[in-house]
């Protein structure tokens, strides 16, 4: 299986930079990246933050997009694998889970009121099961994993997906990560994403969205579509 395939590369050190780990990302998705224009739907709105002045701050419109392209990049190496998962699910909820945020620091309740305001605002977007998947994604993604009542795929998914943009916080252990393909591949990314976004939007001038999308482009995860 191209898993195990990756996992075995690894392990053999042919994986220890973000080259070789774009590389094998594209190796394996093959014709299966997302490209730029993908994620324009999904692209987080200044006036959905609880706080729309912090929407540029750590928890802000950067770090829901790299969780966006981990989330995205995440599935799709699974679901080669044979692993079902609700994509568009884990494409709101990364889009929505810390926008309701009343600080930066110690804010426990915050993925229960981004699941209140899913409820409230997207009712009318997302089917009825998408919706409810995307209300539990948000309230779980703050507690340990062994507070969730069910521990389902996606929520295994989308706290990688998480948690890989904790290099923003010099705080990403890779051993608590829960899938291989985010040990042995993804957390080599993970700072050329978070870095790369951020210099195009601090030095360059970018939009804080366009700017994680752009970078995702140069590292050969997204097409340039």
């Amino acid at each position: 299986m191209a898993n195990q395939e990756h996992l075995e590369r690894f392990q053999e050190g042919v994986i220890v930079s973000p080259e070789e780990a774009g590389a094998e990302v594209r190796r394996l998705l093959e014709d299966n990246l997302p490209s730029r224009s993908f994620f324009e739907p999904y692209r987080p709105l200044r006036h959905w933050f609880l706080r729309p002045d912090e929407s540029g701050n750590i928890h802000g419109i950067s770090h829901e997009a790299r969780v966006l392209i981990w989330q995205e990049i995440l599935a799709r190496l699974l679901i080669k694998e044979g692993v079902s998962l609700d994509q568009e699910a884990l494409r709101w909820a990364a889009a929505t889970h810390d926008t309701q945020r009343l600080a930066d620091g110690t804010d426990f309740p915050h993925g229960e009121r981004a699941a209140a305001w899913v409820q409230r605002v997207f009712k009318h977007r997302l089917p009825a099961p998408t919706l409810e998947r995307v209300m539990y994604l948000n309230t779980w993604h703050v507690p340990p994993d062994s507070w969730a009542p069910t521990m389902m795929t996606e929520l295994a998914v989308f706290k990688d997906a998480d948690s890989l943009d904790r290099v923003r916080l010099y705080d990403l252990d890779p051993q608590f990560l829960r899938w291989d393909s985010s040990k042995t591949l993804l957390q080599y990314l993970a700072d050329a994403l978070f870095e790369g976004s951020e210099r195009k939007q601090q030095r360059e001038g970018w939009d804080v969205f366009d700017a994680v999308i752009e970078t995702a482009v140069e590292l050969g995860l997204v097409i340039a579509q």
